[in-house]
């Protein structure tokens, strides 16, 4: 059955595709939004174990600041016209806490001058490093506002003569940057907390990718009152509300080619929808090299979706706990429970079947209260690990060592923040990346997409043109990389190429 024909149709309402609906729809495109599952927003979700709602994924949102103090990605939503009428947020109290196995514990500040503060108090005999390294943050941040500020497309030459320190800072990694501005160990680990939001450790992470999601954080980290799946729904009612279609259970099988270029899709069931231009938020590979015919896809292009590392995925155990969380010791929104300084030991056993060296224990409470029953708390543990590992694990091992390692991480939160934790657990429930990648059929469960190493940061990483005129990419894989909103801009400049070519004749 031929369906009418769309302007674009957007494969997959996960953040990447609801940024590229939204964006089209925004413009006045007529664009049909298909997903494979009955809800929208792919990790950007919630579900329910006993009387508990849990959040998927989401720790907190960057860009968001307030209504009298926008941020960008505040500004997006108003132009959906989601808020603040239909979606609100809320601040978290502090940027997260450091516990380490040894007994320290700090809790670091919000904003940006607060923030090296405390490092400088903290640490004072490095304050002259802190204060460099902050220069360069600043610096290279403002080089990235001035990026978005052309839409994505700025000139290398203006770069390099405006903001030079994108340049100097565009081949180092975190480490490297570390050593020319501090020395401490306990301060790099306290300093680089955050690098597990990025996949990588400082000794092989990109420092731009690091700089960009430390200051935007810092400048702005929100939580959405309902869940993120309480955001990801009322930005498809955003969609709706313009015009555009979403269709849930439709699963594509197939992108049509005709005459060299991208015409539109297969459903599983056989239903076919045409469109000038398609926009896949599913990863680069499977896109490629599953939904295209195989004698469109040149071995160059090829090479570039199979160049890049894949990054990790993660472990998760939600745990819904009936004590209120100032009886548990859970104080903060974030606590990082770190066993060692050594990013580098702490990296290398996420690539093993062994218990980790940090998680971070996230008590939702702490920033919504009514995020669980009255008298309860939600308590949600992740560490991040190589979804690789679990190739070799068999069915009938599974959930043994699945169980194993959310013991292990429980124990982790009873021997630093919460010694009685066990005692008030009513609902447990683990993830592990073969769950990941059974919701998402990302390769390995990765949760970022391709992993932000130096020469897959987001000034080389693979950009959102696909295979064949007319198909584009959005999503974690693509553009500046993962994270919920650097993953809906990236749907959104995958939407901004596609009207590019729509306006100069090119589709």
């Amino acid at each position: 059955m031929e369906n009418k024909k769309y302007d674009v149709i957007v494969i997959g309402a996960g953040l990447g595709g609801l940024g590229a609906a939204s964006q089209l729809a925004i413009e006045g495109k007529h664009v049909l939004l298909l997903e494979k599952h009955n809800v929208p927003g792919g990790f950007a979700t919630s579900f329910v174990r006993g009387r508990f709602e849990f959040e998927g994924a989401l720790h907190v949102l960057s860009d968001i600041g307030t209504e009298e103090n926008p941020g960008s990605f505040y500004r997006y939503l108003e132009k959906l016209g989601v808020v603040p009428d239909h979606l609100k947020f809320k601040s978290a109290r502090e940027y997260y806490r450091s516990v380490f196995f040894d007994g320290y514990d700090v809790t670091m500040p919000f904003g940006v001058d607060p923030f090296f503060d405390k490092l400088i108090e903290l640490f004072p005999n490095e304050t002259e490093g802190i204060e460099k390294f902050k220069e360069i943050c600043l610096k290279v941040q403002d080089g990235f506002d001035y990026i978005a500020s052309k839409g994505g497309i700025a000139s290398p030459m203006a770069i390099l003569m405006k903001h030079s320190w994108v340049a100097r800072v565009a081949g180092l990694t975190v480490e490297d940057l570390f050593n020319r501005c501090v020395k401490g160990k306990r301060l790099r680990a306290v300093l680089a907390q955050i690098w597990g939001y990025d996949g990588l450790p400082p000794s092989k992470l990109n420092a731009i990718y690091f700089i960009i999601t430390l200051i935007s954080l810092l400048r702005s980290a929100t939580y959405p009152i309902g869940r993120s799946h309480a955001m990801t729904s009322a930005i498809v009612e955003g969609i709706k509300n313009l015009g555009g279609e979403v269709r849930y259970n439709a699963l594509v099988n197939r992108i049509l080619v005709e005459n060299g270029r991208a015409s539109g899709v297969e459903l599983l069931n056989g239903d076919i929808y045409k469109s000038k231009a398609i926009i896949s938020n599913v990863n680069p590979i499977c896109t490629t090299m599953k939904m295209l015919p195989p004698e469109v896809v040149s071995e160059s292009y090829k090479r570039r979706i199979y160049a890049p590392q894949i990054g990790v995925s993660a472990f998760s155990v939600y745990i819904g706990l009936n004590s209120p969380p100032k009886k548990l010791g859970l104080t903060s929104h974030e606590t990082f429970i770190n066993a060692t300084d050594d990013n580098d030991e702490i990296y290398d056993a996420m690539t093993r079947l062994e218990a980790p060296k940090i998680i971070v224990a996230a008590c939702y409470n702490n920033i919504e209260e009514t995020i669980s029953p009255p008298g309860t708390s939600q308590l949600v543990l992740t560490s991040l690990q190589k979804g690789n590992v679990w190739h070799s694990v068999s069915p009938d091992q599974y959930h043994q060592i699945k169980d194993e390692l959310a013991n292990e991480m429980i124990t982790m939160v009873e021997k630093t923040i919460s010694p009685d934790l066990r005692k008030y657990i009513e609902v447990a429930e683990g993830a592990t990346p073969l769950t990941y990648y059974r919701y998402s059929k990302n390769m390995d469960g990765a949760v970022y997409g391709y992993t932000q190493e130096i020469l897959n940061s987001p000034m080389l990483r693979l950009k959102g043109r696909g295979a064949v005129p007319g198909l584009y990419l959005g999503g974690a894989w693509v553009n500046l990389g993962g994270g919920f909103y650097p993953s809906i801009n990236s749907g959104r400049m995958a939407a901004a190429a596609c009207l590019n070519d729509m306006q100069k004749g090119r589709l």
